[in-house]
């Protein structure tokens, strides 16, 4: 599904929109953190140096992509279950033809040639290089050097302008000041490209976004035994969930039984160099899904050059994968799970790289194989990848998406700037509008961010990051973004059976949840947290959260992150975190997907506004709550909470209300 670029000629418009001759600026976006990076002040980067500059240009009628999603997936709405197709989305947002001629017109009376030009089949990206000095004068801005901790040196900028009239057909521009060209010896006037840091990097080992915790190891190469005493084998069976969590225990909990459909699809997405073992697989399997056939593996979609890497391996190396795997696969087996397994070993991957396998349209470079069209930004993988052993090619729109896709990866939202939040939000919302349930963890740090980071400054706004003792909290992105169901996490209480009402997690990791410093309030949501506010407003100031009472909350929902048996790297421990939350709601999402099939019916697709129509089919958790920044963060209430969300899911009460939906 890859295709060339569009060259300008055609499509530009026959009469082009003359900009005036006296031109206003105004500052389009501005950096507000700095955390990791100090600029040079000493040296600046020569003017030659070409640049991959690249223009999101703003999509058609997204004012009115809310309420197409809630007509589409509201309950009540006549048009439930109505999902668009590809096309007809793309269709809908492409950005207009006064949008694309308005900025060409002002390229080519800035001396940015037609020729230079390419224009994405989306028509969502105007692409070109330019000399450091030509860009400069184009965003009237300055490019510096700064130096990361990791040693990695960027150029960027502090912020950028364009015209006033551009502004509203312009979202984002780039490389600008989001840290995504590399500094490297070589020709001054070599195309630059950047790289990633491993802090924002979800696959790689030394990020610190939502991977899961281990704990202890309970048999396998590293397991310790007593030398006068042989230790007993742990037995687990639904007498022990407080203490370990299996597949038995979480249909116990959630009141399901082992599956018997293979007629939708789910899907898990991974980031290289994260990777899962077969032998890990198969000893899991040995050991609490004996129902699944030894050398059960999922489907690989390959994205970018993705492998399933078996050259390190460490718990960082392989503990989400093989949880995600594991517990998705005995949670919806004969259903063939789907891996989307994102990036190469040598450039990585993040959300957006993903997003371009489904969508053609939403690719910065429209699917070219071009290795001089390679940029995004600092948390996405270069494709095309120039590096030696690189994946030569960028994957656009190659995949269908799976009917509901869960994610364990997470970033702060204060690491990303507003404009690639967004952006990347609206992407979402498009799937909802396709029939996908994207699903995302809140993250394991309560109200702190990655790291149990917290920020120094009101709403995160313009400040650094502290070591968490104190300061504001710091949301997660993507699950603030409106359009995903954002999973919390919970635990049995200890000493508790597995029929008693659970709690919020306080063991090992504490659920993520807070409000957003970006997104406003959903319609869908609304009414939960008004509730929420006016019968438990937290005593916390405007320092310390977005007390607005305008923004999105989070998370939706929750499952258990306590205690899961996990096979990893030859040995079975115990795993906490959002990591197997996430996986486990969207499992049990997919066996009602699985069921709505057998009855002729399509997916739930985006299913947030019938979660919030329907909260009596949630388990409420109404105990707990999720410390950080030095406070003991919000508390579990009834009802809608920044902890666990509406609950924990009740199959046998979600079933009905999705099975009598159209």
């Amino acid at each position: 599904m890859r295709g060339p670029l569009i060259t300008l000629t055609s499509v530009l418009a026959a009469t082009a929109v003359a900009l005036p001759a006296s031109v206003s600026y105004v500052v389009h976006e501005k950096r507000s953190i700095l955390s990791s990076w100090v600029a040079r002040m000493d040296v600046k980067p020569n003017g030659r140096i070409i640049l991959p500059v690249r223009i999101g240009l703003a999509q058609s009628n997204l004012d009115r992509g809310h309420d197409i999603l809630m007509d589409i997936a509201d309950p009540s709405s006549e048009n439930y279950g109505k999902h668009w197709t590809a096309k007809q989305i793309a269709d809908t947002f492409a950005p207009s033809q006064e949008s694309v001629d308005t900025v060409v017109e002002w390229l080519e009376a800035s001396g940015i040639e037609t020729s230079r030009l390419s224009l994405s089949p989306g028509r969502n990206w105007l692409s070109f290089n330019a000399s450091i000095a030509e860009t400069e004068s184009l965003l009237q801005t300055e490019y510096k050097f700064y130096a990361h901790e990791t040693g990695q040196g960027h150029v960027a900028c502090d912020e950028y302008s364009v015209p006033r009239k551009l502004r509203q057909h312009i979202d984002i521009i780039m490389p600008t000041v989001h840290f995504d060209t590399t500094i490297f010896s070589g020709p001054e006037n070599k195309l630059m490209k950047r790289s990633m840091p491993p802090s924002l990097q979800p696959g790689n080992p030394n990020s610190t976004g939502f991977k899961p915790k281990q704990g202890e190891i309970l048999s396998g190469p590293d397991f310790v035994t007593t030398p006068d005493a042989a230790t007993p084998a742990t037995v687990y069976s639904l007498a022990n969930c407080n203490q370990y969590i299996t597949p038995e225990c979480l249909r116990a909990l959630y009141n399901f039984t082992n599956g018997t459909l293979a007629s939708s699809s789910y899907g898990i997405v991974e980031y290289t160099p994260e990777a899962y073992i077969q032998t890990d697989l198969n000893l899991f399997y040995s050991t609490l899904a004996r129902e699944i056939p030894q050398g059960t593996a999922p489907v690989l979609d390959s994205i970018d050059g993705g492998v399933n890497q078996q050259t390190t391996k460490s718990f960082n190396d392989n503990g989400e994968s093989d949880l995600d795997l594991q517990y998705a696969q005995a949670l919806v087996y004969p259903q063939k799970v789907t891996l989307y397994q994102t990036g190469d070993l040598v450039e990585g991957a993040s959300f957006n790289n993903f997003l371009d396998a489904l969508d053609a349209s939403y690719c910065t470079s429209g699917g070219g194989d071009n290795p001089n069209l390679q940029a995004d930004l600092s948390t996405d993988g270069t494709y095309p990848d120039p590096n030696a052993g690189g994946y030569k090619k960028h994957d656009c729109g190659i995949y269908t998406p799976a009917s509901v896709i869960s994610t364990s990866y997470g970033s702060n939202e204060a690491d990303l700037t507003p404009a690639y939040e967004v952006r990347q939000c609206n992407e979402y919302m498009k799937l909802g509008m396709a029939g996908v349930t994207i699903i995302y963890s809140s993250g394991d740090n309560g109200v702190a961010g990655n790291g149990a980071q917290c920020c120094t400054k009101a709403k995160c706004a313009g400040g650094t990051y502290n070591s968490g003792g104190s300061g504001t909290f710091n949301p997660s992105f993507p699950g603030t973004c409106p359009y995903v169901t954002s999973v919390g996490a919970t635990q049995i209480v200890p000493g508790a059976s597995v029929t008693a009402p659970e709690e919020a997690c306080e063991t090992v990791i504490f659920s993520g949840g807070g409000f957003s410093n970006v997104f406003a309030m959903p319609s869908y949501q609304s009414s939960a947290v008004k509730s929420y506010f006016t019968n438990h407003k937290p005593t916390y100031t405007a320092t310390q959260y977005n007390n607005s009472q305008t923004v999105r909350g989070y998370p939706d929902v929750s499952a258990n992150g306590a205690n899961y048996v996990v096979a990893v790297d030859g040995a079975v421990s115990l795993v906490y975190g959002t990591s197997a939350s996430a996986p486990v709601f969207g499992s049990i999402i997919t066996l009602i997907n699985e069921q709505r099939a057998a009855a002729g019916k399509g997916a739930v697709g985006f299913i947030n506004p019938t979660l919030y129509a329907n909260p009596t089919m949630l388990n409420d958790i109404i105990t707990g709550g999720n410390q950080g920044c030095g406070t003991n963060g919000f508390t579990a209430v009834v009802g809608w909470d920044p902890v666990t969300g509406l609950g924990t899911p009740n199959y046998q009460k979600m079933l009905p209300v999705f099975m009598a939906l159209p």
